[in-house]
């Protein structure tokens, strides 16, 4: 009989280059369902897989490595595909099928053949694979249970999108917290196990719900995250000089995605719709282990839980750039407080995943940065200050880091440069200008998620309860802090010093974000408290126990985080909302003011396509501001031959000559939908002299075009 345990290091190697064999067949001969599934999931892990044995950080859990395999995976297939871009022109289609198969399957045979020269003495199958898990007296049923919820996401949102009936989303979310409820009633018959499981899938399922909605992305950046994609699609070259723009620069939205169509042959759309609604379920998992690094499972669970239930998070498909940043920044973190993986291992993953932040989004790097960079420095100025001695731990890390940064930003992207330092020097420009202002013009420059924060802003009753809500959260970890600091001694020894540290970093780099007004509009709030959860879950769950004591019931510590979690779980799916009679969600609310302006319609796309073919390429066409979605998604890579004028309505103004675009809210609702520091829906009656001497030209019954 077969014992896995016996499995040597050279069947080891044969089973994964076997496997390689197997999967380039399923894509070469085109294999239904076989080449998209199989090709995601083995160049999403095993790259991963033979990287980590070449590096032997060294024995860690399961659960560790798999968040590393993705991680090294996705840095490879980054990696390779930067690198035969390079080769342009002397072959005239780089990233296409060829190429790039080709030079996949050469660096995975070398990765295999020095992972069995680095491992031919003492490997182990655990090296790779060491999950076990014994039930015991434990529940299954916990375990199970959520394998229903991405089913419920998928069903649902199909459903909705042909007949607009959300029963399955609804129930998908009611479901949610009931399953955190029944986990911590059943909290003793619960398996460990069920915790990251049932992490992910709550995850997955949340992010194939905001993906599947509508046949078309959804969201605002992730339009022209797919266009910087087509770009590329067109030529199978990036080229950053085709659309000069920081989004362009970001080697996640192009190269990234390009390499996973070329190798499965899925829709673009679903590249970035399911594939990296995958691989973002897999970023949570990551809380959860750094977070467990310094509290127990079960609470460490609910650190996860909390980064679920950001509105960001759940919104994520919509800047996809970021996430993929998210990823790599969030497994820096892991490495660098990782103190069980061999220094030499250590470095070169936390250099692997800085890298991989720089090249994947410009703000999450900068923030990383800011972050990452004093808890590196920490010994140096531990020992230059207390041990009166020069200590270079980190350093080499530092300037290797360094050195990629001069080169990508001077050499490569210095567009995603400049951004940042026009964001600088607007700030430091709105901070000078505002230093006699009053409270008015301070509300003037700030962004408006800022000000519902701070209670400056209640629009409505579901809005003042939001309010409340993250108010509660904010004050739970102000709370948690306030613990911290109390009993420094203890925390110092649970924690240690530069995790402290980081939490420190983050709750100033908060304070500092609400202090300096131009960056809360240049960077919205919700993605910097976002990212910085990494440090704050645990915080927050400190919060929350402290609360427990301070009233006196102490064993209510997980009563106290499941009500602040439920309560933020309703607010940002706009539950809420729904149950006040106020339609919100764009999932499953259909006459929501957010689907109005995101669900993209085909009647929409067929009349931005007539336009194309029919009209007139000098001239421009004018919309409201939800439109321009539509025209990126018909246009593609073409949008640049055509002018269009997203502000018709506010501008307010006849033209002579033109095009006047009307969409299926326009149309079918009467209304005009514009893009401010908020969504803005007016009535289109008042704007009927714009349409005075105007011929209807086309007329879809969901859209319209006049001229």
């Amino acid at each position: 009989m077969f014992e896995s345990s016996k499995l040597n290091i050279k069947n080891f190697m044969a089973i994964l280059l076997l496997m390689l064999l197997l999967i380039d067949l399923s894509i070469i001969l085109d294999l239904f369902i076989l080449k998209p599934v199989l090709s995601f999931l083995f160049f999403s892990i095993v790259p991963g897989l033979l990287i980590y044995l070449v590096i032997k950080p060294t024995q860690m859990d399961f659960l560790k490595k798999i968040v590393l395999w993705v991680g090294l995976s996705i840095f490879f297939l980054m990696s390779v595909g930067l690198l035969l871009n390079t080769i342009y022109p002397l072959v005239p289609e780089p990233l296409s099928l060829a190429p790039v198969l080709i030079s996949l399957n050469v660096v995975l045979i070398v990765l295999a053949i020095v992972a069995y020269w680095r491992n031919k003495d003492d490997f182990e199958i655990t090296d790779a694979f060491n999950f076990k898990m014994n039930l015991e007296d434990k529940l299954i049923s916990p375990l199970i249970f959520p394998f229903l919820l991405p089913l419920l996401a998928i069903l649902g949102t199909y459903l909705m999108n042909i007949s607009q009936n959300n029963i399955l989303l609804l129930i998908m979310l009611f479901l949610i917290p009931l399953y955190l409820i029944a986990i911590v009633y059943l909290q003793k018959r619960v398996h460990w196990a069920t915790y990251p499981l049932a992490l992910w899938l709550i995850s997955l399922s949340l992010l194939l719900m905001y993906g599947l909605t509508s046949s078309y992305l959804m969201g605002r950046d992730v339009h022209l995250e797919y266009y910087c994609f087509q770009l590329s699609l067109s030529n199978f070259h990036w080229d950053l000089n085709a659309y000069y723009n920081a989004y362009n620069a970001c080697i996640s939205v192009n190269i990234l995605p390009l390499i996973y169509h070329v190798l499965s042959g899925v829709q673009g759309e679903y590249i970035f719709k399911v594939f990296m609604a995958f691989i973002g379920s897999i970023i949570p998992l990551i809380v959860y282990l750094v977070a467990n690094k310094y509290i127990s499972r079960r609470y460490a669970f609910f650190a996860g839980i909390l980064f679920v239930f950001q509105l960001f998070f759940i919104s994520l498909l919509g800047a996809v750039r970021q996430e993929i940043a998210i990823l790599f920044f969030f497994l820096t973190i892991m490495v660098v407080f990782d103190f069980e993986i061999n220094k030499s291992a250590q470095k070169v993953l936390t250099v692997i995943f800085i890298v991989s932040t720089l090249i994947s989004h410009y703000s999450t790097a900068y923030v990383a940065f800011v972050l990452i960079l004093p808890i590196l420095l920490l010994p140096f100025f531990k020992g230059l200050f207390k041990d009166r001695k020069l200590v270079f731990t980190n350093m080499d890390i530092i300037l290797i880091s360094l050195t990629f940064i001069l080169i990508w930003y001077f050499l490569v992207a210095k567009v995603q440069f400049a951004s940042g330092a026009q964001v600088v020097g607007r700030t430091v420009a709105a901070a000078a200008a505002g230093g006699g202002g009053t409270t008015s013009a301070l509300i003037s420059t700030r962004g408006a998620y800022v000000l519902g924060v701070l209670g400056v802003v209640l629009k409505s009753l579901p809005n003042t309860i939001s309010v409340l809500v993250h108010d509660a959260m904010f004050a739970t970890i102000l709370v948690g802090l306030y613990t911290l600091l109390r009993k420094y001694k203890y925390y110092r020894s649970k924690f240690g010093t530069q995790f402290l540290l980081g939490i420190v970093i983050s709750i100033s780099l908060l304070v500092l974000f609400v202090a300096l007004p131009y960056i809360s509009i240049a960077y919205d709030a919700s993605r910097l408290f976002f990212q910085l959860i990494i440090f704050l879950a645990p915080v927050f769950i400190i919060g929350c126990i402290t609360i427990a004591r301070w009233i006196k019931k102490p064993e209510w510590d997980v009563v106290v985080i499941l009500i602040l979690l439920i309560s933020l779980f309703t607010c940002v799916t706009y539950l809420h909302y729904s149950l006040l009679g106020t339609p919100y969600s764009a999932q499953y609310e259909n006459d929501s003011i957010i689907r109005q302006e995101l669900f993209i319609y085909n009647t929409e796309i067929k009349s931005s396509q007539w336009l194309y073919n029919y009209g007139q390429e000098n001239l421009t066409i004018y919309s409201d501001g939800r439109e321009v979605s539509r025209f990126f998604t018909a246009y593609g890579e073409n949008i640049q031959d055509r002018k269009i004028n997203d502000s018709f309505f506010g501008w307010n103004q006849t033209i002579e000559e033109g095009y006047i675009f009307l969409g299926h809210v326009n149309v079918r609702n009467n209304r005009i939908i514009d893009i401010g520091n908020d969504i803005i829906s007016v009535e289109l009656s008042p704007y009927s002299n714009l349409f005075e001497r105007k011929s209807r030209v086309y007329d879809n019954g969901g859209s319209q075009v006049w001229w």
